[in-house]
C-alpha cells in the first residue's frame, strides 16, 4: 500500500509505485497538453467542440440535455450565457453561493473553461456570436 500526496487531494494505491508513476505521467502530460493548447488561439469550432464535450461531462446533469435546466437554471436564453462574459465566467469559476452551483475553476483547465463558455454562450439558441480564450480565462483569473 502506498499514500502519495497531490495537491490537498490523498491518494492511496493498493499496488505497485510503478502503478503511481504511471498515473502521475499521464496526469503531467495531460496538463502540459492543456498548458501548450492554453498558449494558442483555437477556432470557433474546436472550441465549441472541445466546449460541448466539457458541457456533456460536467453540465448537462444539472442544467439539461438542450439547456433548459432542471436541478441547475436554464442555459438556453438564460442572463449569464446572453449577458457580460466576466460574469458568466464567474458563475463557472467561482460557482454561485448558496445554490447547487459548483465553482469549476480548479476542476477544469482555463481551455475547458474557455471552451465551455464558448459553447454556452452558442448554444442552445442563445448565438451569440463570441469566442472565449484560454487567455481570457486567465485575464479574469487574475482580475
Amino acid at each position: 500500500q502506498s499514500i502519495y500526496y497531490y495537491g490537498c487531494a490523498v491518494i492511496v494505491l493498493l499496488g505497485f509505485d510503478y502503478e503511481f508513476d504511471g498515473w502521475m505521467a499521464a496526469k503531467q502530460g495531460a496538463a502540459a497538453a492543456d498548458a501548450a493548447l492554453a498558449a494558442q488561439e483555437l477556432s470557433f469550432d474546436e472550441l465549441y467542440a472541445r466546449g460541448e464535450d466539457v458541457y456533456n461531462t460536467s453540465c448537462l446533469a444539472c442544467h439539461g440535455a438542450k439547456g433548459e435546466g432542471g436541478l441547475g437554471n436554464a442555459i438556453a436564453g438564460s442572463t449569464i450565457a446572453m449577458g457580460g462574459l466576466d460574469a458568466h465566467l464567474s458563475v463557472i469559476v467561482n460557482g454561485v453561493a448558496g445554490s447547487a452551483m459548483q465553482a469549476f475553476g480548479a476542476q477544469l483547465s482555463e481551455v475547458d473553461v474557455a471552451a465551455v463558455t464558448t459553447y454556452q454562450r452558442n448554444a442552445f439558441g442563445n448565438n451569440t456570436g463570441d469566442v472565449v480564450q484560454a487567455s481570457d480565462v486567465v485575464s479574469y483569473k487574475e482580475g
